[in-house]
């Protein structure tokens, strides 16, 4: 659903299990059901497209289920504007506001939180090192956009191309060789083994070398220094850490407070509509109102002062959350330095000696005693990280499991080509999954062989149990240039090769004269089992919402329910 309460229209529609057709005018706003079924998602790369939609204050609402372990669970998805807001079955509705920008301090929330809902768990690198995935991450595989999806390669959406690796990282995840979380903490354990070796080859030369028993002394004499900077830097610290927190705390109050006005102001709003002097009655009595200049005037100078009083109070909203925002990422910001602070004070090293070291070695007999604890404490260590690391998979075995999965989507991928009538391609750079970049194609030919990519690609994370799976989403399937016998080509091959496991959704630009064309392919090749959705009514341009006509009424309700 989507709904403007500035000028009440709307759009609603439920998509069916299987096979999703929506067909309209070019320009009647196809396209815009994909870009909003991702912005009630949280994602903001297509906002520019949408930036008419959003003037008009569209309220976007997608209800979905999520299937994890056999188990449904009924999650609403509600956006308005810079807010979203998330309804799971059986618990209250959770917020974030200001998630307009990505790297805001509440779109990192909810990328955390849209991680945990979907069991989504790549991570990509960049100059700050690996973080989660953007949401974007989570459709890449499962959306063709319009714009750019027929020609380039993992390309819908914009902000991938600042990580490192990513092609590798992506295949890697979305094939179900080798997650992140296994990388990162191989990566970690061989650290480990390496600083563990290091701390032995240190202590074993220490016992060899007594000279370096003066360490213990320069230590002492620097370490009062290193501890009073530490103590005014934490003093100072902990000071402004306690006055953004309880300013923070009075932020929220104010911010709650604006919030419940707002849905207060949105009731006033929606009920003053009834109360017109043309067409309302009392609320109490049922009668008609009497209609009057004064009656009329009183009418809409009510009606504007809501309005203004509403905009006031989302700016309001806007501006406090931004502060909310900034004081979170400021106390987040203090907590992590007093913490490290800490931990530089117990863990300081001088001439690699650390502070319990210093304290343990005021004697040399103690030191040697300590030292020879130590050794034998990290040995043991060592041989247990060492243990560990023979669970994970070697650079070996990952190239050798890429090469299997590479084979196995040629395979795919080459059958497809041959039912689309494609030329056969013959280097493996246009072939092998982790080789492709582009192709050798134009015209008819390009969009064909992208379309058998995708196909292929979809089918292997199929086969890939713990990976997630979303509606498999195509917009625009036919360019304009292609012909009928491709069309019909095309749509005969979507139909034999459409997904078993989720929906599928498609957009087809069609005029309202031949509107029997859809349903023909309807008829022939899905048996007419696919739900059809026209934008426009196959005749008008930048048609997507239409004038509201209170259809959904305890709908919408519900829906304003969710966000006030």
């Amino acid at each position: 659903m989507a709904y403007t309460e500035k000028n009440s229209k709307y759009f609603y529609t439920e998509f069916d299990d299987g096979v999703n057709i929506i067909y309209g005018k070019n320009t009647s706003g196809k396209s815009t059901v994909f870009q909003l079924l991702l912005y009630a998602f949280g994602i903001n790369d297509n906002n520019d497209y949408l930036k008419e939609i959003i003037d008009e204050e569209v309220l976007v609402r997608i209800d979905c289920q999520i299937i994890k372990n056999n188990k449904t669970e009924y999650v609403t998805f509600v956006r308005e504007n810079e807010t979203l807001s998330i309804k799971r079955e059986k618990f209250p509705a959770i917020k974030f506001n200001g998630i307009s920008a990505n790297n805001s301090f509440e779109h990192i929330r909810l990328k955390e939180y849209m991680h945990q809902l979907f069991n989504f768990s790549l991570m990509l690198e960049n100059k700050d090192g690996y973080n989660l995935a953007p949401i974007e991450a989570m459709f890449l595989p499962y959306y063709v956009s319009q714009s750019v999806g027929w020609v380039y390669l993992r390309k819908a959406f914009s902000s991938f191309e600042f990580y490192r690796n990513f092609k590798n990282d992506y295949l890697d995840y979305f094939l179900g060789i080798e997650s992140f979380v296994n990388r990162e903490e191989k990566q970690n354990l061989e650290q480990q083994l390496k600083n563990k070796e290091g701390e032995i080859k240190f202590f074993n030369n220490l016992q060899e070398n007594n000279e370096e028993f003066q360490v213990t002394k320069l230590i002492d004499e620097n370490f009062t220094e290193v501890s009073n900077i530490y103590i005014d830097s934490h003093s100072g610290n902990q000071k402004h850490l306690i006055e953004k927190e309880e300013k923070l705390i009075s932020k929220c109050n104010e911010l709650s407070y604006y919030q419940e006005r707002l849905s207060l102001l949105r009731r006033i709003s929606r009920d003053h509509k009834m109360q017109s002097p043309i067409d309302g009655v009392c609320p109490t009595c049922s009668q008609e109102l009497n209609l009057s200049i004064e009656a009329s005037y009183k009418y809409l100078q009510e009606q504007n002062d809501t309005l203004k009083e509403k905009e006031s109070c989302k700016a309001k909203i806007k501006k406090i959350s931004s502060e909310i925002n900034s004081l979170r990422k400021d106390i987040d910001k203090r907590k992590k330095l007093k913490l490290k602070e800490y931990e530089i004070l117990m863990k300081y090293k001088k001439h690699n000696i650390s502070f319990d070291s210093w304290m343990n070695n005021k004697a040399n007999t103690q030191l040697i005693d300590n030292l020879n604890y130590k050794i034998g404490e990290l040995t043991i260590e060592k041989e247990s990280i060492f243990n560990k690391l023979k669970a994970y998979k070697t650079e070996e075995e990952v190239e050798k499991l890429r090469r299997i999965k590479s084979r196995e989507f040629e395979k795919i991928f080459l059958d497809y080509l041959d039912e689309l009538g494609v030329k056969p391609l013959e280097e493996e750079r246009y072939k092998s999954l982790y080789k492709i970049s582009a192709f050798p194609s134009q015209g008819v030919e390009l969009h064909k062989t992208v379309l058998a990519y995708n196909f292929a690609f979809n089918k292997l994370i199929e086969k890939s149990k713990q990976i997630h799976r979303f509606p498999f989403m195509l917009d625009a399937i036919f360019k304009e240039d292609i012909e009928q016998s491709n069309k019909e080509t095309i749509v005969e091959f979507i139909s034999k090769n459409k997904p078993n496991d989720t929906q599928i959704i498609l957009s087809i630009a069609e005029m309202k004269e031949h509107e029997d064309k859809i349903y023909n392919y309807n008829k022939i090749y899905f048996n007419k089992n696919a739900k059809l959705i026209c934008i426009g009514e196959g005749t008008r341009e930048r048609a997507f919402l239409s004038q509201y006509d209170g259809s959904i009424e305890e709908y919408l309700d519900e829906t304003l329910n969710i966000i006030s």
